[in-house]
C-alpha cells in the first residue's frame, strides 16, 4: 500500500486465514471493520501476460487514442451493467455475448472468473455464488475486463444498483448490501498512485447525500478526517470490498494502460444465493 490508516487495515492472506479471523467475512466488510480482503498471487501472474497478449492478437485490446476521435476512454471486454441497461432487450442480449465469449477466450489458461467466483464461494460458504439472472432466466454479464489508458480513472463515487443506480426494475436491485472484487492483470507503468484504488471508510447514506449538496466529496472527506486506505495489487492479485462505501481510481499515467478484471456481487441475509454481475 502506496499509504494507509493505522487503525482501519486490509487484511491480506489465503481465504483460510481471512474466514479464521471472521465469522462472516463479507458482513465485516459491510460494517466497516476491514475496509477490504487481498489475496495475493490469486491467479498466476504468467497467465494474466498470456491474456494481455491474446486481448491483443484478437482485437479486443487497442488504443482508444488511434480510433476516430483520439480520445481515451475505458476500454471494456464484456458486458458493462450500467453502459446498457436503459435498453433491457440489448443488455442482455450483449451479456449473451459475453457468455459465449468467455466460454473460450482463457482456453489454455486458468479461468480467471471462476478463479473470483471460486474465491467469493469460500468466503461465503452458506450462499450459493451464481451469475445473476432475471425472473425469466435471463443472464447478467459474469465479469468485465476494464483496461485504462492515460488520464482515465474514477473520482470518488459509490456504486449500488439499489440506493444510486435505482434500477429497481433489475432483479440486483432487490438484494441488500453490495460489493466488489477486482483482479489485476496488468499495472500502468508509473510506479506512483497510478491506477490503484482507494477506499474511504464512509458508506453513503441519506444523510450523507444531503450533506453533500453543497460540497465534494473530497471536501468532506478532509474536512471531517475521514480514514482511507489506498490498495497496491500486482498481476493475479485480487481484493474484495463494500462497493457502498466512497472509493476512487486515481487517474492512470503512461503509455502501459492498467487492466483488471472486476465483478459487482450483492447478498442479503434471508436470500440463499449471491448474484454476481459486471
Amino acid at each position: 500500500m502506496a499509504w494507509a490508516s493505522m487503525t482501519w487495515t486490509p487484511l491480506e492472506g489465503p481465504v483460510e486465514s481471512i474466514a479464521a479471523t471472521y465469522d462472516a467475512p463479507l458482513m465485516a466488510l459491510v460494517e466497516g471493520r476491514v475496509p477490504a480482503f487481498v489475496l495475493r498471487g490469486a491467479y498466476p501472474s504468467a497467465h494474466c501476460a498470456g491474456l494481455m497478449e491474446r486481448f491483443r492478437e484478437r482485437g479486443l485490446l487497442y488504443d482508444p487514442r488511434q480510433e476516430a476521435e483520439g480520445k481515451p476512454h475505458r476500454v471494456d471486454i464484456g458486458t458493462s451493467f450500467g453502459s446498457h441497461r436503459a435498453d433491457r432487450d440489448g443488455f442482455h442480449a450483449h451479456a449473451a455475448e459475453t457468455i459465449e465469449l468467455f466460454s473460450h477466450l482463457f482456453d489454455g489458461y486458468d479461468d480467471p472468473v471462476r478463479t473470483i467466483y471460486e474465491t467469493l464461494a469460500a468466503l461465503a460458504p452458506n450462499k450459493k455464488v451464481m451469475t445473476a439472472q432475471e425472473p425469466d432466466g435471463r443472464e447478467y454479464g459474469p465479469a468485465i475486463f476494464r483496461i485504462y489508458h492515460d488520464e482515465l480513472g474514477h473520482g470518488p463515487h459509490y456504486d449500488s444498483v439499489r440506493k444510486r443506480s435505482k434500477a429497481v426494475e433489475y432483479e440486483v436491485a432487490h438484494f441488500d448490501h453490495q460489493f466488489a472484487a477486482v483482479l489485476c492483470l496488468q499495472n500502468s507503468a508509473d510506479a506512483g498512485t497510478s491506477g490503484e484504488p482507494i477506499l474511504y471508510n464512509c458508506p453513503w447514506t441519506p444523510d450523507l447525500q444531503e450533506r453533500l449538496k453543497d460540497t465534494t466529496f473530497a471536501a468532506h472527506a478532509g474536512r471531517e478526517q475521514i480514514e482511507r486506505v489506498q490498495i497496491h495489487l500486482e498481476p493475479g492479485d485480487l481484493y474484495f470490498f463494500f462497493s457502498e462505501n466512497y472509493h476512487e481510481v486515481p487517474a492512470v499515467t503512461g503509455d502501459r494502460p492498467r487492466a483488471v478484471l472486476a465483478i459487482f456481487f450483492a447478498l442479503s441475509a434471508d436470500r440463499e444465493e449471491i448474484y454476481v454481475w459486471s
